[in-house]
């Protein structure tokens, strides 16, 4: 069996890249910025994980409940004194969607530590710090794998990640603006 995840990698690189300029663009090192960085975080990933839970995500990630990040973001948000609304989830039919859609979540919590230094000192960081069990990546790309075997799957998977990083994107450009 081929490495599937890999497919999604190779295929989200230029979405990925593109938010990440973007998100760039939020100076985490100070109050503002950073607030900006977490309303947008939240409005975007309120929306995923309420579509990931009405879609049926532990069927592909039997552990699913306890990645939820939203109440970590709750957290912060309200520490900051902001109020994210979540965007309109995106509809994710099938497991192959699914897949696609908690690769980019799961796969977020990567850069996790090195925007975590960029944050100043005083400031919230729940959604940042949040925990991440031991070999949490690994299990769900040998889940994702042999959820991803025919190219209709594959598809679906790649147009779902891509339906995510444009979300996150949108958000992105709504919390710069405010």
């Amino acid at each position: 069996m081929r490495d599937a995840h890999r497919l999604l990698r190779d295929a989200t690189r230029e979405a990925h890249e593109r938010l990440d300029a973007q998100f760039a663009g939020f100076d985490l090192a100070t109050r503002d910025g950073y607030a900006g960085f977490i309303g947008a975080q939240a409005s975007a990933m309120m929306a995923v994980e309420a579509a990931l839970d009405a879609a049926g995500a532990e069927r592909v990630i039997d552990d699913w409940p306890a990645r939820r990040r939203s109440d970590a973001l709750r957290r912060d948000a309200a520490a900051l004194g902001i109020e994210p609304h979540p965007l309109d989830p995106p509809a994710l039919a099938g497991e192959a969607a699914i897949a696609g859609a908690l690769y980019v979540v799961e796969g977020s919590r990567h850069g996790a530590r090195f925007l975590r230094r960029q944050v100043a000192d005083g400031l919230p960081t729940a959604f940042l710090d949040a925990d991440q069990a031991p070999g949490s990546w690994p299990k769900l790309l040998d889940r994702i794998d042999p959820i991803l075997y025919q190219p209709e799957a594959e598809e679906a998977a790649i147009r779902s990640a891509l339906d995510i990083f444009d979300l996150f994107a949108t958000a992105g450009r709504v919390w710069m603006k405010a």
